[in-house]
């Protein structure tokens, strides 16, 4: 039997959306998708993948890699090797992947953004998607793919029939390693992701001193100030305004973009913004990929331009 097996990314009793992606590139490829997902209510839209095998077990079982390989084991030893295992290119995606493919001594990919079916060739990015990279699995086995998130999502679509759904039981279980607690983000009193309107600043605004001034423009035009991580690493803002993979994703009508560069990371968190708008002096950088507008000029002058038209 052809398939690709999705390992799905779950937290506390979540389904994420960038599984998506994952099915989402099955899809692609044409192939039968077999969804792997811990027992309990994760509120899935089954009608994505061709089967479903529920794991009964706990969500912190199933996220550990000793287990994972285990679980893994049982499904080919029950449907067979299949084509590829694909895991979300996340913190705990690529552990468990990684890990696989030391286990199994598969070849793997990891953090996968495009690829070529016809060819079987897959793709990553470099130095803020300004250099790919092609890889093509060795030999004609099972292959490990972890996939960027807002890569694939596009491609995930309802088959025409209801997924079979089976359970697993009687998984090994290690206790060389277990969970111990989930770490809660930093509390803010403005969330980015309800806000409408959206004034992210980048590595260009220089430094922390030119931060204020880019906080009164934003309530000039009734916004909401974010930034990207390397403003968020220097504490020029906190962390519960960061907008990218490790920070939050975003989906206002407005995204103001200023000295943003437009980093992979970045971008998965804002690109499906109904309106970006980028502001950098550098013509090349990769955020006016993905703008609707795009203004090529220093941030600053940009800023000072628009507080004097605004005051009248």
């Amino acid at each position: 039997m052809s398939y690709a097996l999705v390992v799905s990314e779950v937290r506390r009793g979540i389904f994420e959306e960038r599984n998506l992606d994952s099915i989402g590139l099955c899809t692609h490829l044409g192939k039968d998708a077999i969804l792997i997902i811990p027992e309990g209510e994760y509120g899935i839209k089954e009608q994505l993948v061709n089967s479903i095998v529920k794991v009964k077990v706990e969500e912190a079982v199933f996220l550990n890699p000793l287990n994972m390989v285990n679980i893994l084991e049982k499904v080919v030893a029950d449907r067979g090797k299949p084509d590829m295992i694909v895991f979300t290119n996340s913190s705990s995606g690529t552990e468990l992947a990684s890990y696989a493919a030391g286990y199994f001594d598969l070849p793997i990919i990891t953090d996968v953004n495009s690829c070529d079916k016809d060819q079987g060739i897959f793709y990553k990015s470099y130095y803020s998607d300004k250099i790919f990279g092609e890889f093509r699995p060795i030999g004609n086995g099972t292959a490990i793919v972890t996939v960027r998130s807002g890569s694939f999502k596009d491609f995930a679509a309802d088959k025409d029939v209801a997924p079979s759904v089976g359970t697993m039981e009687d998984v090994a279980v290690s206790s060389a390693r277990t969970f111990m607690e989930f770490v809660e983000e930093e509390k803010s009193d403005v969330d980015i992701t309800k806000a409408e309107f959206l004034l992210s600043l980048g590595r260009g605004v220089g430094n922390k001193d030119e931060v204020s001034d880019y906080e009164e423009l934003a309530g000039m035009l009734k916004a909401v100030i974010a930034g990207s991580r390397p403003v968020i690493d220097k504490l020029w803002l906190p962390k519960a305004r960061q907008v990218g993979t490790s920070g939050k994703t975003v989906k206002p009508k407005v995204y103001l973009a200023m000295g943003v560069s437009g980093a992979f990371q970045h971008v998965a968190g804002m690109k499906d913004s109904d309106c970006i708008i980028a502001v950098n002096k550098d013509a090349e950088a990769p955020i006016f990929q993905y703008a609707h507008y795009g203004i090529i000029a220093d941030m600053h002058k940009v800023r000072d331009k628009l507080k004097d038209i605004l005051k009248g």
